[in-house]
C-alpha cells in the first residue's frame, strides 16, 4: 500500500516555465513510462510515454467519469469534475487549437497586419467573450503570437470588457473544514485533500484559471479595458458587454472582431457597424481521440490544467517512485496562480536533483537580469 502521507512530506514548488526541467529529470532517470491517476476518484486517467514528444493515451471513457460522480454523496458531487470538465482539459491545453481555430485567428491577424491608415483603413482590434477566456483561448493563441511577432508585448490590439472581467472573477468560494471533512470521507486519497483547506472549490478555481488567461492577455498585448453599458438591465450581462464595446468602437472609429463560442452572443452582436462577430464552433466530445502526441511545452500546460481541475494528480511508475502533483494546496498565493505554480511531492531523491538544477537555472536568470 502506498503511503501518500510520507510522499507529501517532501516537496518543491515549480512554476510552469520550470516544469520541462522536471520531465527532463524523469527522462534522464529512465522513467519514460507512467500512469496518471486523479486524487479524487482515484481513476487511471492516462498512460504517458516520455520521448522527444509526449504520448498521451486516454485510459478512461468519458461516461465512466459521470457514473463515478453520480456515486458520490449529493453534498460533494460539485467538487468532482464531470465528463464536461474532463473534456475541457484537452480544449484548454490547446490540443484542438491548431486544427480547429488557428486558421480563423490567422485570418484576423493578417487583416490587422495589413492595415494602412494612409489608405484610410480603420485600425482593427480583437475582443473575446467570457467563455473564450474561461477556455484559456489567449494561452492557446500565445505560441502562434510568439511565432509570428517574436517576444511580447505583441503589436495587436484588444478591447477587454469590464463585464467579462466581472464574470471571470467569481472565484470567492473556498473550502472550509467541514467541506474537507466531507470530501475526505469519500475520496481515494484523503491525506491529499486535507491540504486543500482554504483553497478554491472546483467551480471557483476554474473561474480563477479563466481570469488568469484574461490577465495573461493584458500582460502581452496592447489593450484597453472598456466599461460595460450600465444602462442595460443588470441581469443581461451579454448585452451590457456588447453595448459597451459598440460605444468604444464608435468613439475610437475602429473595426472590432469579437469572437465567441456562444451562438446567442454572436447573434446579438451582428448587424452593427464596424463590428465583425465571429462564431467559433465548440468541439464535440466525439472529436476526442484516444491517443495524442504532443510537445513537452504543451504537456506542461496539460498537466497544469489537469492538476488544478482535479486539485491534485498522482504519477505512478512501474519502477517507482510515486509522485504527487498538486494544483492547489494550503497556502497557495496569488503569485502562484500568476506563475502557474505546481507543488511536486515525492519521497524519492528526484526532488534533490530538480532542486539542484533549479538553483542553477535561477542563478543564471539572476545574472542575466543584472547584466
Amino acid at each position: 500500500m502506498i503511503d501518500i502521507k510520507t510522499i507529501l512530506e517532501k516537496y518543491i514548488l515549480l512554476d510552469s516555465n520550470e516544469f520541462v526541467m522536471f520531465f527532463n529529470e524523469l527522462f534522464l532517470d529512465a522513467k519514460h513510462h507512467l500512469t496518471i491517476k486523479d486524487a479524487l476518484y482515484g481513476l487511471d486517467l492516462f498512460d504517458i510515454k516520455i520521448s522527444d514528444q509526449i504520448e498521451v493515451e486516454i485510459l478512461i471513457d468519458l461516461d465512466l467519469i459521470n457514473q463515478n460522480r453520480k456515486n458520490m454523496p449529493i453534498n460533494t458531487q460539485n467538487e468532482f469534475p464531470n465528463k464536461s470538465r474532463f473534456f475541457e482539459i484537452f480544449l484548454k491545453s490547446g490540443l484542438f487549437f491548431n486544427k480547429y481555430y488557428r486558421g480563423s485567428i490567422d485570418h484576423i491577424l493578417r487583416d490587422m497586419d495589413q492595415v494602412n491608415p494612409l489608405n484610410g483603413d480603420l485600425p482593427i482590434a480583437i475582443s473575446f467573450d467570457t467563455n473564450l477566456y474561461f477556455n484559456h483561448f489567449f494561452s492557446q493563441m500565445y505560441p502562434m503570437l510568439l511565432e509570428r511577432y517574436g517576444a511580447p508585448r505583441f503589436p495587436i490590439k484588444f478591447l477587454m470588457s469590464e463585464g467579462v472581467k466581472k464574470e471571470l472573477t467569481r472565484y470567492e468560494k473556498k473550502y472550509k473544514q467541514h467541506d474537507i471533512d466531507d470530501l475526505k470521507n469519500v475520496v481515494k486519497y484523503p491525506s491529499i485533500i486535507q491540504d486543500f483547506f482554504n483553497q478554491s472549490t472546483l467551480t471557483s478555481r476554474l473561474w480563477h484559471l479563466g481570469h488568469s488567461d484574461f490577465l495573461k492577455c493584458i500582460d502581452n498585448v496592447n489593450y484597453k479595458l472598456v466599461d460595460e453599458d450600465t444602462s442595460v438591465n443588470h441581469n443581461d450581462m451579454d448585452n451590457k458587454i456588447i453595448n459597451g464595446l459598440l460605444k468604444e468602437i464608435k468613439q475610437q472609429n475602429i473595426k472590432l472582431f469579437i469572437l465567441s463560442q456562444d451562438s446567442d452572443f454572436i447573434a446579438r452582436s451582428r448587424g452593427n457597424k464596424n463590428l465583425v462577430a465571429k462564431f467559433l464552433d465548440k468541439i464535440p466530445y466525439s472529436k476526442l481521440k484516444q491517443l495524442y502526441s504532443i510537445s513537452w511545452e504543451k504537456f506542461v500546460r496539460f498537466i497544469y490544467t489537469l492538476s488544478v481541475t482535479f486539485g491534485a494528480i498522482i504519477l505512478e511508475f512501474k519502477e517507482k517512485p510515486i509522485i504527487v502533483i498538486q494544483g492547489i494546496w494550503r497556502g497557495k498565493k496569488l503569485f502562484h496562480w500568476e506563475n502557474e505554480t505546481m507543488k511536486v511531492c515525492s519521497a524519492n531523491n528526484l526532488l534533490s536533483k530538480i532542486e539542484r538544477d533549479l538553483t542553477i537555472l535561477r542563478n543564471i536568470k539572476l545574472e542575466e537580469g543584472v547584466n
